[in-house]
């Protein structure tokens, strides 16, 4: 009996089992479906601002890149695209982006592969050339053309004045003092002229007199047997060692031209026929700055220095040869040439 009075009260308690367990899984379903559903909208609307940003910024980037159009358009009008710069604020700090670039000294210095410009140097012009020759005494034809060969050389050098150490006529006749006058016409035309007086260009038959053939042909400063002239920075002075070597009138006359301005302040050439004349006078030439001395007389060559004076002896017949002196404000070049104009040598020294 009471099993019968219990059983519906069972089979309501499972029917109610049943329908609650029915609810709570509907519920889940729901609650789920819900959740899946809220969740798919979440992460559509996240997809959709990514692409609708990254849209953007492509928009943005397109619309700074000009068209073909408009760079057009700026190239002829001259339009000024550029952003200008937001003005900071009290309540924002500019960021300057733009890189700095330190302030650099131009390079002066050429380029490894590039010379020093350089100023090019103008030589110094002479203030003088000068020729000395002399020995050229004549009584021959033959001679004669041995003279005309040096007189030829000497006028196709360019020099001026032109100096004879002596021994202008062979014996002091008029005879060779006429080949000397035609051989040396166009020189003494064109060129100025000096000698000095050698031994041959004696009085006839006296070995101890000077020509007066000598005196008549010529015209030299002073009393022609000793005197002195300037030519640029140069100051000859021509003594007479044929005649006058003991003369004191000479020796006071050359004591006093020495001290002179004209030879103290100019490079000074001191000129005689004999080269022994040299011992006589040697306390003057070096005691008053004498810079070179030419002589002749011995018919050869020959140069040589002494207590800083440089000595030269000049060749005469049969082969006449000629040296050239270049005159500067400081130094003297001589070039000496043999009888076929050759080059024997040449010298450059420094004023004393």
């Amino acid at each position: 009996m009471l099993k019968d009075i219990l059983k519906p009260k069972a089979l309501v308690s499972k029917q109610y089992i049943y329908r609650y367990l029915l609810s709570i899984l509907l519920i889940v379903c729901i609650t789920f479906a819900f959740t899946y559903s809220h969740y798919n909208d979440i992460a559509k609307e996240n997809t959709n601002s990514d692409i609708s940003q990254t849209t953007e910024e492509e928009n943005i980037e397109d619309s700074n890149i000009p068209s073909d159009s408009d760079i057009e358009i700026e190239e002829q009008v001259g339009i000024d695209t550029s952003i200008p710069e937001t003005p900071t604020t009290n309540s924002e700090t500019k960021t300057n982006t733009k890189p700095t670039t330190p302030e650099t000294t131009p390079n002066t210095d050429p380029a490894p592969d590039e010379e020093p410009e350089t100023i090019p140097v103008v030589p110094e012009s002479p203030s003088a050339i000068v020729a000395f020759y002399g020995d050229n005494q004549s009584d021959t034809d033959e001679e004669d053309i041995n003279h005309q060969r040096a007189v030829t050389y000497i006028l196709n050098s360019g020099a001026n004045p032109v100096f004879n150490v002596g021994d202008i006529m062979e014996d002091g006749t008029q005879s060779s003092l006429d080949r000397f006058n035609t051989v040396t016409a166009t020189l003494r035309a064109t060129r100025t002229f000096y000698a000095a007086l050698g031994n041959n260009d004696r009085l006839f038959g006296d070995a101890t007199t000077p020509s007066p053939l000598y005196f008549d042909n010529f015209s030299f400063p002073n009393n022609e047997q000793w005197y002195s002239v300037n030519y640029g920075n140069l100051h000859v002075v021509v003594l007479d060692s044929a005649f006058s070597s003991g003369n004191s009138s000479q020796l006071n006359w050359l004591s006093s031209d020495l001290q002179s301005a004209n030879s103290q302040n100019k490079i000074t050439c001191v000129m005689f026929h004999h080269p022994t004349f040299a011992s006589t006078i040697s306390s003057y030439l070096v005691n008053y700055g004498v810079d070179f001395v030419v002589s002749g007389h011995l018919h050869s060559y020959s140069h040589s220095v002494s207590s800083g004076i440089n000595y030269f002896v000049l060749s005469g017949q049969p082969a006449i040869g000629y040296i050239k002196a270049k005159i500067y404000e400081s130094k003297v070049e001589i070039t000496a040439y043999n009888s076929g104009n050759g080059v024997i040598e040449t010298i450059e020294f420094n004023e004393r």
